[in-house]
């Protein structure tokens, strides 16, 4: 799998682990998504997913002043989980924040409604200056 790929499967783990009702653990979480998923890239995804999850309230602290007219409760559960992956990245990781934002975006013109895009770019444009 890409880098790309694997994101997703970050992002819909971290929302399934969100709106499910029971206790998942992040293993059955992933693997309910992808049969036998192993590797090197499995780790990538269940440590990306488990320091998201971990440094959660972080992260929201981190994008939150940038929200502009909205507050935490307010935003889609698909768009607060893009805007923690990408903080996680800006701050955890090397990746180049050129990349994170591409990503983040392409993820809101999946997953979210549609032009919310737009607002997850502004937001993270905002966060980076």
């Amino acid at each position: 799998m890409k880098r790309t790929e694997l994101r997703e499967l970050v992002f819909k783990t971290l929302y399934q682990l969100e709106n499910n009702k029971t206790e998942l653990t992040v293993e059955e979480a992933i693997n309910y998504l992808v049969d036998d998923f192993k590797g090197e890239q499995y780790l990538y995804v269940k440590n990306f997913v488990n320091e998201v999850t971990d440094k959660k309230e972080e992260l929201d602290e981190i994008f939150k002043p940038h929200l502009k007219n909205w507050t935490l409760e307010r935003l889609l559960k698909t768009d607060r989980i893009i805007l923690r992956m990408a903080s996680y990245e800006l701050n955890y990781t090397d990746t180049p924040q050129k990349v994170i934002f591409n990503e983040a975006v392409e993820i809101a013109k999946i997953y979210s409604d549609d032009d919310h895009y737009k607002f997850i770019n502004g937001v993270l444009s905002s966060l980076s200056k």
